[in-house]
């Protein structure tokens, strides 16, 4: 069975780096550039992992996360927040809402593959 992962992150050439190497491993893949796509994208395609950018234009993705937890359809899909920020607020912000993982960039794609396995075997 393919699993779905959702990237929601601004930055287009690191989705479309990601994305190629997710699919290479295997996985089907979308991706939402903004908060509003990413709340759309989540409860229409119900994916399997989200993996998602904190800091993006139109909402940052703790708001984001908030949201999706806070909707039947959405509640149960575990996340990996992946940002560029070192701030320990932001983590601290992230870290309440349930994540299955925490990535600051420059990212070493090898261990983001291996959690985003482990998180997917659990599910």
């Amino acid at each position: 069975m393919t699993r779905n992962i959702l990237i929601i992150d601004d930055d287009t050439d690191w989705v479309r780096m990601l994305g190629i190497r997710l699919r290479h491993e295997g996985y089907h893949v979308d991706a939402a550039f903004d908060a509003v796509q990413a709340i759309t994208q989540a409860i229409e395609l119900k994916p399997d992992l989200i993996l998602l950018d904190i800091i993006m234009p139109a909402g940052d993705g703790v708001g984001v996360l908030e949201k999706l937890r806070a909707s039947a359809k959405t509640i149960n899909i575990p996340a990996i927040a992946i940002t560029a920020v070192k701030s320990k607020g932001t983590k601290e912000a992230a870290e309440k809402l349930d994540l299955a993982g925490y990535f600051v960039k420059p990212i070493d794609t090898d261990k983001l593959i291996e959690k985003i396995k482990e998180v997917l075997v659990e599910k």
